[in-house]
């Protein structure tokens, strides 16, 4: 085993029934991160430490720490793995996902979404995989509201609609969301 924790089996997910990503991805995305095992001292170190680390596309370093609404697709091995979105951009989503550590999940401190995609990057990433990242960026939509007698211009936050056109698309396709969309929750 060395430094690096077992695999979990489960999470050695099967991706034969997806899409790859150059038959699916949509105009307008760009890949804007890859994912990789964090540097073996830090497992020294620490071996309850998430293993996950994301690396920038440099291009788009700019874009990925940006705190904005986007839609992402997670492409493990060139399919596509996993549809969503984030209203405080992917640098946050990542840091989120950090947060589903075996440990954490052991204590019931993380949730069942960070959980599994850590552990299904992990998996993969060990067996030699490709984990890459690409990206939307939602148009921001601004509205004039009445609040209390006095007109303002707020923000709307629409990726959501655009998680779900983006699902609806793929399993029309396919006859199901990606594998690891199962509990997007979106309509």
């Amino acid at each position: 085993m060395g430094i690096h924790p077992a695999v979990l089996t489960e999470y050695n997910i099967d991706l034969s029934e997806e899409l790859s990503i150059e038959d699916f991805l949509p105009s307008g995305f760009y890949k804007v991160a890859t994912a990789q095992l964090k540097a073996d001292k830090r497992f020294i170190k620490n071996p309850d430490v998430n293993p996950i680390d994301y690396i920038p596309v440099r291009e788009y370093e700019k874009s990925y720490t940006e705190y904005k609404e986007l839609i992402y697709i997670l492409v493990i091995d060139g399919k596509v793995a996993k549809i969503g979105g984030s209203k405080t951009g992917l640098k946050k989503r990542h840091e989120s996902y950090n947060c589903g550590t075996r440990k954490a999940r052991n204590i019931g401190t993380c949730s069942v979404t960070n959980y599994n995609i850590t552990e299904t990057q992990y998996a993969a990433i060990m067996s030699g995989k490709t984990v890459e990242w690409y990206m939307f960026d939602v148009p921001t939509v601004e509205v004039e509201v009445d609040v209390f007698g006095k007109k303002e211009m707020v923000k709307a936050s629409v990726f959501t609609k655009y998680e779900a056109s983006l699902l609806a698309q793929y399993s029309s396709i396919t006859g199901h969301f990606p594998i690891l969309s199962k509990n997007s929750g979106v309509d």
